[in-house]
């Protein structure tokens, strides 16, 4: 039996007043939520205003860069005026930290958090957000959701498989035949063989994914690996070096785009993508209706896109991308890549003796 919805407020209001501090009970956010989208499109959408314009506010604990947020949020106060965005930028791991202090304590502050999908597992087995089957979640692209609702993909990027400074055109492009990924910033590359579940969705299990050793010719004292690959897309324009393994193409462009000798290619036969960047709402969301419409904002098609005019590959699949794939398969590694890409990351260390 559905609960009404001042009897499913009632509860809410005894969670708030049962633990001294706690604005809201968890499983009491998750059940409004999901009792929310089991409404008719537009009594929920009268629902979710009418709630939020009482909140006021909504607090965004983002790992984005805070020009390419305020876009979103601009778009958002525009369209929802009585809602102000709290913005709280910063790194992936850092977001994760506080969010997770918060909900230990006790002592909410954020309403949405937005970071890498590897970090959606780890929010979720400790209760630090809440699911939201958000009915936008039907015009995703494979990949960007799961099965449980904790995975709400807004955007990923693509690999490019190399970039190379227009000056050095005459060095013969290698041959895209290995695939390079950086699962984490701060560890060393990870090569790993095309066909394993890293990749492709298949019925290879992780077992068989096996990290490869670098080239010996890359490991050579001229050769240089690092994770900021801006700054490696800068270093190579201004002539350090002629290739970079790696790079994200929305920056490669905007080198290109300012007269930069830069240049990037997609690899063949498929396009690795970067594990997607989530929105999730944090269980004890203090103004989970304005948070809830601020999702539904980042998955709508007016939010996707202003990313896609950022450069971003958007998580729906009538989203439009800034450079032509040449109907070129775009390949999301599978959720369970991200639990096991520590185990590969420690293997190659392991196999380079770099620890």
């Amino acid at each position: 039996m559905t609960i009404p919805y001042a009897a499913s407020l009632a509860i809410l209001v005894f969670c708030l007043l049962l633990v001294s501090g706690t604005p809201l009970c968890a499983a009491a956010v998750e059940e409004r939520l999901d009792q929310l989208n089991r409404q008719p499109a537009k009594q929920r959408t009268e629902t979710l205003e009418r709630e939020a314009r009482k909140e006021g506010e909504v607090v965004w604990y983002a790992a984005m860069a805070s020009d390419r947020a305020a876009e979103l949020i601009k778009a958002f106060e525009s369209n929802y005026t009585f809602l102000k965005v709290r913005f709280q930028p910063g790194g992936a791991s850092r977001q994760l930290d506080q969010l997770l202090v918060e909900h230990r304590s006790k002592k909410h502050r954020a309403d949405i958090i937005n970071t890498r999908r590897s970090f959606v597992g780890v929010m979720a087995k400790t209760g630090a957000i809440a699911r939201y089957r958000t009915p936008l979640r039907a015009s995703l692209r494979d990949g960007f959701t799961d099965k449980e609702g904790y995975v709400n993909g807004i955007y990923a990027q693509p690999r490019v498989f190399y970039s190379i400074a227009a000056w050095s055109r005459a060095i013969r492009r290698p041959s895209p035949s290995r695939i390079c990924s950086i699962p984490n910033g701060k560890t060393s590359w990870v090569w790993i063989r095309r066909t394993t579940i890293g990749l492709r969705r298949s019925s290879t299990t992780m077992a068989e994914a096996k990290p490869w050793s670098l080239p010996a010719s890359w490991r050579s004292s001229n050769s240089t690996f690092d994770a900021v690959r801006r700054l490696l897309a800068q270093l190579a324009v201004a002539g350090e070096f002629p290739i970079v393994i790696d790079a994200f193409p929305e920056e490669i462009m905007q080198m290109k785009n300012a007269k930069a000798p830069a240049d990037f290619a997609f690899s063949e036969p498929f396009v690795p993508v970067k594990t997607p960047t989530t929105v999730s709402i944090s269980s004890g969301a203090p103004h989970f209706h304005a948070a809830a419409l601020f999702v539904d904002f980042l998955l709508s098609k007016p939010g996707q896109d202003i990313m896609v005019a950022q450069g971003r590959w958007a998580s729906r699949k009538d989203a439009g991308y800034f450079a032509d794939l040449k109907d070129k398969r775009m390949q999301i590694a599978s959720p369970e890549w991200d639990d096991k890409q520590v185990e590969l990351i420690r293997a190659l260390q392991q196999s380079l003796s770099l620890r």
